[in-house]
């Protein structure tokens, strides 16, 4: 089964077979394994981690996403989202962390000025900044933890 990981930066991962996809959807998290029926989702952001084959060898590569799609078909599973960061480059976690943080003071703030008066869209929009900047944070700090190196 191929794997398409693109955003609109352009094509970031193609190989022929993959072992295991795990990403975050609207309805939680998903592990893709190949055979997987058809599925069309929404992505949330969050970590993506794909097992994929090259040669015969596994290579493992994780990536903090934002928002996307994901398709499914019998001989393809494309993945395509807006925001796309590779763990060896979210090296500032000092700046990552501190959007981190104006996101969860926005959505305190943006509650607290409109009470029950809430905007939806507004609130999920912020939300989903917060959870973009938590991936990140969490992928770089992992990344910088087991010293820089990928699988």
């Amino acid at each position: 089964m191929h794997l398409i990981i693109t955003s609109a930066s352009g094509n970031i991962l193609s190989s022929d077979a993959f072992a295991r996809i795990s990403i975050m959807t609207e309805d939680g998290e998903i592990t893709v394994l190949p055979g997987h029926e058809p599925l069309l989702s929404a992505i949330r952001p969050g970590i993506l981690s794909a097992d994929y084959y090259v040669g015969n060898k596994i290579h493992t590569a994780e990536y903090a996403t934002g928002g996307g799609v994901l398709n499914i078909s019998a001989a393809t599973c494309t993945i395509l989202v807006d925001v796309i960061h590779a763990d060896d480059a979210l090296t500032d976690l000092e700046y990552i962390e501190s959007q981190k943080k104006e996101a969860e003071e926005l959505i305190k703030s943006y509650r607290a000025e409109n009470g029950t008066a809430v905007d939806p869209k507004k609130l999920i929009e912020i939300e989903y900044e917060l959870l973009k900047y938590t991936a990140m944070h969490h992928l770089g700090k992992k990344f910088h933890e087991h010293g820089g190196g990928r699988k």
